[in-house]
């Protein structure tokens, strides 16, 4: 029996959730070159498929081992469609990078960490930034930040997960006019050549980044890298992307810092005060919590409503505020608690 006739009668169960890899890798119902119909209805069946169940439970283990590994967090929306992966193997001859156990999108923390480091080699200023891959040659801050073949730099790049619900798959089209031209047949392109469709598959929606001090490293020392090295990601990711295509506009991303309300929706600038709690949230260890809320008591009784809030999301987006056991105790080996519970609507 031919791959088609097995194929033919399986269609894509309805209220269930088959792995989207794996349906992706296994249930294309022909391999012919001219059938571009069953490519682009395996496209279609593989966005089709809903968010597995299982996922945000996971999602949520995996943020909290990044807090308690001590990694900062941010979160990057997509400006335009993401596409990581491109040239990896795959029956459609285009690929996405896909989580192998839940079959979503992810953007690799080697991504992250290559576009970061070309940004910085392209358009910072000094000899530090250089960088020459074909000699092995690192400036001081490259080889600090990124590393070489011999030494870890200072900073871990994680995986960036996309957050629960906050993402979808797109079906994508490229349309080469000239295939024997590109492919290097000596063919000029012409006219009257045919241009051959490849479906692919491309995404959009919230990631969720995380960098952390390499293990060894002194958390003091690594915060000026870190941060210098989140304005960096900012940059390059709204301004070069990250994945393939970026040069048609794929892979544009806005990196938002934690807590802070978005612009252009009539929030308030951060006063001195909110910019002071936000920027010690971010280097923040969990331990550390209760101790700095209450030493910080007088300040945050002080906050306006508004950076009241920005602070509590700025708290419960690395994790602190989501045990009620931990703030019930909290309360009771700090009595001066309260009254910021309160303020940050905690009671």
């Amino acid at each position: 029996m031919g791959r088609r006739s097995a194929l033919e009668g399986i269609r894509l169960p309805r209220g269930k959730e088959p792995h989207r890899g794996l349906w992706l890798d296994k249930f294309l119902r022909s391999t012919a070159r001219e059938d571009a119909e069953a490519k682009r209805s395996l496209v279609r069946e593989v966005v089709g498929i809903e968010e597995p169940r299982e996922y945000a439970a996971f999602f949520e283990r995996y943020r909290k081992a990044l807090v308690a590994l001590g990694a900062e967090l941010r979160q990057a929306k997509t400006l335009s469609r993401l596409v990581v992966g491109l040239g990896g193997e795959s029956v459609l001859e285009t690929s996405l990078t896909l989580h192998r156990a839940y079959g979503v999108p992810y953007i690799p923390g080697s991504a992250l960490k290559g576009l970061a480091s070309r940004y910085a080699h392209l358009y910072l200023e000094g000899e530090a930034w250089r960088r020459n891959l074909a000699q092995f040659q690192r400036g001081e801050a490259q080889t600090a930040l990124f590393g070489t073949t011999e030494e870890q730099g200072l900073v871990v790049f994680f995986d960036a997960l996309p957050l629960p619900g906050k993402w979808r798959l797109h079906p994508d089209i490229l349309n080469p006019h000239h295939p024997l031209y590109y492919r290097g047949e000596e063919e000029p392109p012409a006219d009257w050549d045919s241009p051959t469709p490849v479906p692919f598959l491309s995404a959009t929606g919230t990631f969720l980044l995380a960098l952390a001090p390499a293990p060894g490293v002194d958390r003091e020392a690594a915060r000026p890298w870190l941060t210098a090295l989140w304005r960096i990601l900012a940059w390059a990711l709204k301004e070069e992307g990250v994945g393939a295509k970026t040069s048609s506009g794929y892979g544009r991303m806005a990196l938002a810092e934690p807590g802070v309300p978005e612009a252009g929706r009539g929030s308030p600038a951060l006063s001195p005060a909110l910019e002071g709690l936000l920027t010690r949230v971010r280097s923040l260890r969990y331990p550390e919590v209760p101790r700095f809320l209450a030493s910080q008591a007088e300040v945050i009784l002080a906050l306006s409503a508004e950076e009241a809030q920005a602070l509590r999301q700025a708290l419960e987006g690395k994790g602190f505020l989501c045990n009620p056991q931990d703030l019930k105790r909290w309360l009771k080996e700090h009595p001066g608690l309260e009254r910021v519970w309160a303020k940050l609507g905690l009671t």
